[in-house]
């Protein structure tokens, strides 16, 4: 009796391993975001001098897009465009013309993503998945009365964080020191002798009976309390360097300091903001799990693998039980400041950009493994990109040595509205069994189309069936699944190469904006790719970089051609580089797509509102001390 028992146990143990195999678990996805990553940085992109493998294995095993696109060339508005499907403009998420500030600078700040907008987090979140945030987040923490709780990414699906709440700044290498006061500063021997001065009229006014004793104890507390802050803002805040962290009111009070440098009427320039290391190593060098902070400042050195660990565990975690996951690592690399393990200093032909480019491919390539060891990699969807293109002109202060990306031979970079270095980024997607392997696709395809295709792809409703808050927010990335899974196959070369043709929508449009501006638009015909350019950047003759120097880049806003009259086209099929003069004026061709690129223009911005900056406005810019953590 007892025998057949255990065989019924048995029999009944192999059916259900059996019918276990037979259901398809839900798929998983991971997104690895790379910051400032040039495209021409890649192996798979053309680079054959720094070392990327495990990117590389990436593209041999999926699909590569060559004409990917970033919805804005700076950090803040690019990652809420990637986690909405919606331009940054939409929601305020993008600087304005008045302060014209493109991102956020602190952890403290005011701005942040609306909770309104709708992330592929919260759409995955709502399907029962578990997802997670490791690395940057940089869309603002929204912190309450003291820091005591900084909600941030928990706002818009991510069950846990474990990362930096803004980006990384130069001086977060240097500590430096609050008890500085310059003499070379004409602001600082200006506080002395005013000091000297209220100092010498008390004395004067004690003595000659003027003023009594409780006057003058009212005067100096309200006297060095203004010394202090004044101290601390010419000194920390950096207020003649061309930037500020004050309201306008700071300004006002500052003014008759600001005669003695001969600059009475304008308001600070904010174009560059540079603050003390002191203050910006100890009020925005923060590592945060979910919403405490648990680091500060940020340890660099080993802050890759620390982060790729978090990640590496969180797979692990995830193993062990049913539920499908969301993952987004975003890497910190290769934003400056150049930071590297020991093991990866000096590894690099690049020299320190190399070593980081390096390094975070490394990084990359120990969470695929761990994919792979856990089972999980035939079951995951993997999308790899960066925010925007590489930073051209970035040095290591105080020597010459090029610490920026490589966007090939697109001209321009990070900061440029419509300039196709600055949005040309790399993209793959790798999904084993499903999607098709070492395919190259140049129809051109957007970071906003991420949320619609995956979505599809892993086989889940729409995300206004998930999140139906969500029916008034029109998306503006599309559902590129088909282009991905349906495709034509030619063989050149000995590789698989793929046109793209017939898979996607014949016609497309692509708007660039700088802030509220649209600097460049996009047309795709099927047959052609068609670039009308409204605003153009002045570089610097033979060049398509705005000179060198720690915090130098071509910002959108200045130093541009009005084409408005009469824009410059391009057809980027048959001069993808713009090497050679554009489409003349007269012919058929340019009149006919101006027409429509000008006539949708129109149209759009008849019926698309934009709300006030959230990023460019005083009171959000401002560092919020009493919500500092």
């Amino acid at each position: 009796m007892k025998v057949l028992v255990w065989m019924l146990v048995l029999v009944l143990v192999v059916v259900g391993v059996v019918s276990s195999e037979g259901v398809d678990a839900p798929p998983n996805v991971l997104v690895l975001l790379a910051d400032d990553l040039g495209i021409g940085d890649l192996g798979c992109y053309g680079n054959t001098t720094i070392n990327t493998p495990n990117i590389d294995r990436l593209a041999s095993e999926g699909v590569r897009l060559t004409h990917h696109l970033s919805a804005a060339a700076y950090c803040t508005p690019s990652r809420a465009a990637l986690l909405t499907s919606r331009f940054p403009t939409r929601y305020g998420m993008d600087a304005n013309r008045v302060l014209q500030i493109p991102v956020i600078l602190h952890t403290t700040s005011n701005a942040a993503l609306p909770k309104d907008e709708v992330t592929i987090a919260e759409a995955f979140q709502a399907a029962n998945y578990t997802t997670a945030l490791v690395g940057k987040w940089h869309l603002g923490m929204e912190c309450s009365f003291l820091g005591k709780s900084c909600l941030g990414p928990s706002n818009h699906g991510f069950h846990s964080f474990f990362g930096i709440p803004t980006t990384l700044f130069f001086e977060f290498g240097e500590p430096g020191s609050f008890w500085v006061f310059p003499l070379w500063k004409m602001m600082n021997r200006a506080l002395i002798a005013t000091w000297l001065i209220i100092m010498c009229s008390l004395m004067f006014g004690y003595y000659k009976k003027i003023l009594k004793a409780s006057h003058i104890m009212a005067i100096l507390l309200i006297s060095h309390f203004l010394f202090i802050f004044l101290w601390f803002t010419f000194n920390h805040c950096n207020f003649t360097s061309g930037a500020s962290t004050l309201s306008w009111a700071a300004y006002v009070l500052l003014l008759p300091f600001r005669l003695l440098d001969g600059n009475p009427a304008r308001p600070p320039s904010t174009s560059s903001v540079r603050v003390s290391e002191w203050f910006r190593t100890n009020y925005n060098s923060f590592l945060f799990r979910d919403n405490k902070l648990v680091e500060k400042p940020i340890q660099l050195e080993g802050l890759t693998q620390k982060l790729v660990q978090e990640s590496t565990q969180f797979l692990t975690s995830r193993a062990k039980d049913n539920r499908p996951f969301f993952l987004m690592h975003s890497f910190t690399h290769v934003h400056t400041p150049m930071f590297s393990a020991r093991h990866w200093k000096g590894r690099s032909r690049h020299g320190r950009y190399g070593d980081n480019v390096e390094e975070l491919d490394e990084g990359v390539g120990a969470i695929l493994d761990t994919l792979r060891e856990l089972g999980l990699e035939k079951n995951t969807l993997v999308y790899f990109t960066s925010d925007h293109g590489g930073h051209l002109e970035a040095v290591e202060p105080g020597t010459m040595e090029r610490i920026g990306g490589h966007n090939g031979r697109f001209k321009g970079g990070k900061g440029q509205g419509g300039s196709e270095g600055g949005i040309r980024v790399p993209g793959l997607y790798r999904w084993p069994g499903i999607l098709p392997t070492g395919v190259t696709v140049d129809v051109p395809t957007s970071l906003m189309d991420l949320m619609p295709t995956v979505l599809s792809l892993t086989g889940l409703p729409n995300i206004t069936q998930l999140v139906p808050r969500s029916a008034d927010k029109e998306l503006d990335g599309v559902d590129i699944s088909r282009l991905l899974t349906e495709y034509n196959v030619v063989e050149e070369r000995g590789k698989n190469e793929h046109t793209g043709k017939d898979q996607h929508p014949t016609r497309r449009i692509f708007l660039h904006h700088c802030q509220e501006d649209v600097h460049a638009m996009r047309l795709y015909t099927g047959e052609h790719v068609y670039k009308m350019y409204l605003y153009r950047h002045q570089w610097h003759k033979g060049s398509t970089q705005c000179g060198w120097g720690p915090m130098n880049y071509c910002p959108c806003f200045t130093q541009i051609y009005n084409l408005t009259t009469q824009p410059m086209l391009y057809d980027l099929i048959q001069d993808p580089y713009e090497d050679y003069p554009p489409i003349t004026h007269n012919t058929s061709e340019y009149k006919a797509v101006t027409r429509e690129l000008l006539a949708y223009l129109q149209q759009w911005r008849d019926r698309v509102y934009f709300p006030p900056s959230q990023i460019s406005s005083w009171g959000n810019f401002m560092w919020r001390f009493w919500v500092q953590p």
